[in-house]
């Protein structure tokens, strides 16, 4: 299961910093949701048919905004930073270290598009992971087929 989380600054997700600033997180954070389903990447398949696939099952796309609380950059509590994490699932063929550095770009500029103009933001940072089942990854439904 792919996981998209946008970690913020706890005090940009108040009404009074979204009226000052006019910062939306849920907006990014929609943003962010269709530029991760419109990912591609090259088709694993022998016959290349089509020649590229979505990088990601969408349906099973989950989302969130995670509040930091204590946010700082360099000692700075003025300044402040957003973290995007995409943990895409399995690590497949085709999922490649060079479609998640695609990735992470493409994420980067949208987040860096959107905030431009966002005053005390020192830092952005995209992390496009595989989930390797063998390192300690397990979901509800592996679970409960192990329990019977």
């Amino acid at each position: 299961m792919p996981h998209l989380r946008l970690e913020i600054p706890a005090d940009w997700l108040t009404a009074e910093f979204r009226k000052a600033t006019g910062f939306d997180a849920e907006k990014l954070l929609a943003l962010l949701v269709g530029t991760v389903a419109d990912f591609r990447m090259e088709n694993p398949a022998p016959h290349k048919e089509p020649a590229e696939v979505p990088m990601i099952n969408l349906h099973n796309l989950k989302h969130a905004i995670i509040p930091v609380h204590c946010a700082g950059v360099g000692g700075d509590s003025a300044k402040r930073f957003l973290h995007v994490i995409l943990a895409v699932g399995n690590d497949i063929p085709g999922r490649s270290a060079q479609a998640r550095v695609r990735a992470a770009e493409e994420l980067g500029h949208v987040v860096d598009e959107f905030t431009a103009d966002l005053p005390g933001l020192a830092s952005v940072t995209v992390h496009v992971q595989d989930i390797d089942r063998s390192r300690g990854y397990s979901t509800t439904s592996e679970r409960r087929k192990k329990r019977g």
